[in-house]
């Protein structure tokens, strides 16, 4: 496992997926948003995103929750296509 710099504490489990942590959720307009390890933001849509994990939908995503991520090219250029989540830790 590995701790970040961007989000002290935050611990990533050694997978195969990029990490980040959901900023933003829109759940008008079906989508959110991801900041990656280095600070950059992707964007996902509900509809087209595939959820491992502790998520079974996209409404059990939570700002602020650190999850690992791919990415896909769609008709509206790179973006997120799967989100793994992660069991919550006990504090």
């Amino acid at each position: 496992m590995n701790e970040t710099n961007d989000h002290p504490g935050t611990i990533y489990p050694n997978d195969q997926y990029h990490h980040g942590v959901v900023t933003k959720l829109f759940p008008s307009n079906n989508t959110g948003i991801v900041r990656t390890e280095s600070g950059r933001e992707l964007t996902f849509s509900y509809e087209l995103v595939i959820l491992f994990g502790e998520a079974k939908t996209p409404g059990d995503l939570i700002e602020g929750e650190p999850v690992g991520y791919d990415l896909g090219w769609t008709s509206s250029g790179l973006r997120i296509t799967k989100i793994k989540t992660y069991p919550k830790r006990a504090e």
